[in-house]
């Protein structure tokens, strides 16, 4: 009796451990948000305290990998894009153009609605064209994805960031702590065969 008595408590007991452990090591990475000083030793949670190295790594392989401005680019302006933008800016330049013009000047112009339709419907793809090749040379330029993304992260309230986090892995983290319980009730279960036994 006393055998299982002892097994048992072990057992518990490292699950215990375990599970504690891991619960502990998973809200480290988060907290205290801010150097807290215990004795000789500063403590930081892992995130906050490499916040710049994370803002700078992930600016960077945002960039590189995942949104390059090439990427933009050709995502914003593809061609499905670019035929309703084709369209819609014609129908603004006919508008304004139209509305410009003095209306004593319309009566001796004849349809300078369709005036303009034709121009438009002539020569609008190329100027179009020209727009978007310049847009893409001093767009992409000025487009500093990398900045973005750094200064983003670096305004980020890690308290939210923790909330977000736990929000979407909720299930995944409680797993890491089930692993730890299970593998500290193993840990129980080998002491005592170690006591007992050796």
């Amino acid at each position: 009796m006393d055998t299982v008595i002892r097994l048992s408590l072990m057992i518990v007991i490292g699950g215990f451990i375990g599970w504690i452990t891991n619960k502990v090591a998973i809200k480290l990475l988060f907290r205290p948000v801010n150097p807290v000083k215990i004795l000789f030793f500063r403590f930081q949670g892992v995130f906050p305290k490499r916040k710049d190295q994370m803002a700078i790594s992930l600016a960077d392989t945002i960039e590189n990998e995942l949104l390059s401005k090439e990427v933009i680019f050709n995502k914003i302006l593809n061609e499905e894009n670019l035929e309703n933008i084709k369209a819609n800016l014609k129908e603004t330049l006919k508008k304004k153009i139209t509305e410009i013009i003095p209306s004593m000047v319309r009566m001796f112009m004849g349809d300078v609605d369709k005036m303009v339709s034709s121009f438009i419907d002539k020569d609008g793809d190329k100027l179009f064209d020209e727009m978007i090749d310049e847009f893409q040379k001093t767009g992409l330029e000025k487009l500093n994805i990398r900045e973005i993304v750094k200064e983003r992260i670096d305004e980020l309230d890690f308290i939210e960031f923790e909330k977000i986090i736990f929000g979407l892995m909720s299930k995944e983290l409680k797993h890491i702590e089930i692993i730890g319980l299970f593998l500290g009730a193993l840990i129980g279960i080998l002491q005592f065969l170690i006591v007992t036994f050796i």
